[in-house]
């Protein structure tokens, strides 16, 4: 992805809401320390057990169904030996994205049903990933679940002004990302990507947001793991169809030629035929399962 383009956004974002916040010590601290592949596992432990708070959160992402655990992890050094450094990393990540930008600005979104709906395009990118064998380290799951913090973002920040355009969308049935764009000049992936620039976290995390919604300046192609970006997207798409409905008409997920194209070249492609059968077979699994609350 054209860095260029990327940074003129997030420079629109950060020229509009002021400085974001820090990425929290705990976080800085984890995501140097496993930089180091051979760091020992009892050192990250130590680390992340500094904060109590934050373990239980990863023991309880760790085991939700959205996750997909096949075992169930009662301690953080067996969920750091059975998922290892990096993908317990990623979790620490997600929930530290979450607990940074909640306020009582943020509210209208949870009481829409904003964490729910990350969590199944969390649990749907993880499977979707897996379907392909693409391999990932709790990536897949992460850009997922954090898909949508542009919106905590301007919530956060802009408080009243982006209440109303965010309630205007849902009252209009219109796309929320156009009214962002026409009223504040950028749109809820600009500022995902803007906090996770400003948290030097991984480029492929940033472009996966930054290109969740598809326009002419960010073709999921250039993003840095255009496979990562493409599922991101396929899975929100995904989630937002009524699966029970009847017929198989093609739908935005199914038909989003540029994100599949960045899939086709994986081990186990999914043909176009089947893509609504294992997208509807993915998405019932997830329709019913317990929430998951923090």
């Amino acid at each position: 992805m054209s860095r260029m383009s990327t940074q003129y956004s997030i420079e629109k974002v950060i020229a509009q809401v002021g400085d974001l916040p820090a990425i929290p010590a705990v976080v800085s601290g984890v995501i140097e320390m496993t930089e180091d592949p051979t760091v020992p596992m009892a050192r990250v432990s130590e680390m992340i057990q500094r904060d109590p708070a934050l373990t239980v959160k990863i023991l309880r992402v760790s085991n939700s169904p959205y996750y997909g655990m096949r075992q169930y992890v009662g301690t953080l050094k067996l969920a750091l030996v059975i998922l290892g450094a990096r993908e317990v990393r990623n979790i620490v990540v997600g929930i530290a994205v979450f607990d940074t930008l909640r306020n009582e600005h943020t509210d209208v979104l949870f009481e829409d049903d904003f964490w729910n709906h990350s969590l199944t395009v969390a649990g749907l990118s993880k499977k979707l990933a897996s379907s392909l064998e693409l391999m990932m380290q709790g990536e897949d799951f992460i850009a997922g679940l954090l898909h949508d913090i542009g919106k905590m973002v301007l919530c956060r920040f802009l408080g009243d002004r982006y209440a109303a355009i965010y309630r205007a969308a849902v009252n209009k049935g219109e796309a929320l990302f156009l009214l962002e764009n026409q009223d504040l000049g950028y749109n809820h992936c600009d500022a995902a990507a803007a906090l996770i620039s400003k948290w030097n976290l991984p480029r492929v995390l940033c472009d996966a947001l930054y290109c969740h919604h598809a326009a002419p300046d960010r073709p999921v192609r250039d993003a840095k793991d255009p496979r990562l970006a493409a599922i991101v997207r396929i899975a929100d798409r995904a989630v937002c169809y009524d699966f029970e409905g009847k017929g198989d008409s093609p739908y935005s997920a199914c038909s989003d030629v540029e994100a599949w194209s960045a899939l086709e070249a994986v081990c186990g492609p999914i043909p176009s035929g089947k893509r609504s059968e294992i997208l509807r077979e993915f998405a019932c699994e997830l329709k019913d399962m317990p929430k998951l609350v923090f």
